[in-house]
């Protein structure tokens, strides 16, 4: 991403967090043990997916969205539709690729003019368009290997339902909001209440710019959510363009292992887009990036990285790892379930 548009987006990726997200609430009640509130810290690598848990907690726990919220989400929804429909037709092009109208060419210049952010409705001319060039088998071929050019992974979700999403009296379903990629900058905390005992969960931004703050929320601490997107290990860092995705994470996941607040806290490890993993393995073979694989289904592959994920936890005291795939809200819903039993009986 380029610097100038991420300054943008932070910016208002802050005011949304402004208006849509809590205040803090005292962490301890002093004369109230039965208030206590059970801190939960959400990390991970910026795009591992663990905003997308935040968002299944909210609707499993009726944690309803602001007006705000469902205002500037929309506003990225419309944005993430512009960014990826012209990273297609740039990749498109790169390679050579023709459309299978010719009248696509000119359509394709129309969506490259329209700019690289869009936070409001495209008008019907850029609607058309937008709908022909993801329809066109040229760009269906491109999404095929979308890994090469970093397409968010509900982007064919979104560009499916784009007439829809569209309309003047567009408002997010909970599907959408959780489909959907926002990026969290800073903090981002919710409260809410399971079987009588309150918890508050913190989301830490994953950038590189925004690591550095996470020792803040270190003290008090009583649960570590740790994500970490399996499906990133042929990619690299946007900040630097080098950096293995899969290796930055789980040199994260050992420091926060390492942390010695965290020493004696339970850490629940997500290995997350389990589905885009699988399906990216007969395109982009796993020892291709981590030479030491050598199995040879994908079951094997996935033993192999819960394997070497496990390793960034040896030593520390209790530690649960699922396979998830946070957009799916059935498979999420019962991975949850899971985790806040446990909580809840460590904490009878």
């Amino acid at each position: 991403m380029a610097p100038e548009r991420w300054t943008r987006e932070r910016c208002v990726l802050q005011e949304i967090q402004r208006t849509a997200t809590p205040n803090p609430l005292s962490l301890r009640g002093d004369d109230d043990d039965s208030y206590e509130i059970i801190r939960l810290l959400l990390l991970g690598a910026a795009e591992s997916g663990k905003t997308t848990i935040l968002e299944q907690i909210r609707i499993m726990f009726k944690q309803h969205f602001t007006e705000a919220e469902l205002f500037h989400r929309k506003a990225f929804i419309y944005n993430t539709i512009l960014r990826n429909i012209r990273h297609l037709v740039q990749r498109t092009r790169q390679i050579g690729l023709q459309y299978s109208n010719p009248e696509s060419e000119g359509l394709a210049d129309l969506i490259l003019n329209q700019g690289e952010t869009q936070y409001g409705h495209f008008t019907g001319e850029v609607e058309n368009a937008i709908c022909r060039i993801w329809a066109d088998p040229a760009t269906q071929q491109v999404y095929t290997k979308r890994s090469e050019i970093n397409l968010n992974d509900s982007i064919k979700y979104f560009l499916d339902n784009f007439q829809a999403i569209n309309k003047m009296d567009f408002r997010p379903s909970p599907n959408d909001l959780i489909m959907s990629y926002v990026p969290t900058v800073g903090v981002q905390n919710i409260i809410f209440t399971t079987n009588n005992r309150s918890f508050q969960l913190f989301d830490m931004g994953g950038q590189r710019i925004d690591r550095r703050k996470w020792a803040t929320m270190y003290d008090g601490i009583d649960t570590i959510f740790f994500c970490l997107a399996i499906s990133e290990y042929d990619q690299v860092m946007d900040e630097d363009g080098v950096t293995n995705r899969l290796t930055d994470a789980l040199c994260l996941l050992e420091k926060i292992v390492q942390e010695p607040k965290f020493s004696s806290i339970p850490i629940f490890l997500f290995l997350n887009e389990v589905d885009v993993f699988r399906e990216k393995l007969s395109a982009f073979p796993l020892a291709d990036y981590l030479p030491e694989y050598d199995g040879s289904s994908i079951d094997d592959a996935l033993d192999f990285i819960e394997k070497l994920a496990a390793s960034k936890m040896a030593g520390h005291q209790e530690n649960y790892v699922f396979r998830t795939v946070a957009i799916d809200t059935d498979d999420m819903s019962k991975v949850l379930h899971d985790i806040f039993k446990i909580l809840l009986k460590k904490k009878r």
